[in-house]
């Protein structure tokens, strides 16, 4: 009986596929996470070249504007993909304080008007994790933001 066990303690046939049958979930769902996140990041990164391409054109046109809603549009087209919000906010600074109105009189002080795009869109991983990660958002998904700013004067 003892010498048995001694030849089963050092028999290696199957060692590897008793290895590989740990392994393959582990590396599977690094692979999945790996995946996931990669696309979460490219759609991050899409979103903020949207909102870049509309601060893009504000910078072109060189000037204050009453409305940049040409702005808005050139980033919602930049996107080309369903969208939670895109919005512009323009605002005048005072010697870095922020005005309630834009046309505010800085009185001699330094003046500064800003233009701000941001764009969201919601995010839906390719895997449904369950547990580990349900999303911040009640459908499972999650809101990614891109954003811009540009000073125009």
């Amino acid at each position: 009986m003892m010498r048995r066990l001694a030849q089963l303690r050092r028999n290696r046939a199957g060692a590897a596929a008793m290895e590989a049958a740990i392994m393959l979930p582990i590396v599977a769902g690094i692979m999945m996470a790996a995946l996931d996140f990669s696309n979460g990041w490219l759609t991050k990164l899409r979103l903020e070249q949207a909102a870049q391409r509309g601060i893009e054109l504000v910078a072109a046109r060189k000037g204050v504007a009453t409305s940049y809603d040409y702005a808005r549009t050139e980033m919602i087209s930049a996107w080309g993909d369903a969208y939670s919000s895109a919005t512009v906010d323009s605002w005048l600074e005072c010697a870095g304080v922020r005005q309630g109105s834009t046309t505010a009189d800085c009185g001699g002080g330094q003046r500064s008007r800003y233009v701000k795009l941001r764009i969201s869109a919601p995010f839906n991983p390719m895997f449904s994790w369950g547990i580990l990660y349900d999303g911040p958002n009640s459908d499972g998904t999650a809101t990614l933001v891109g954003d811009a700013v540009v000073r125009v004067q």
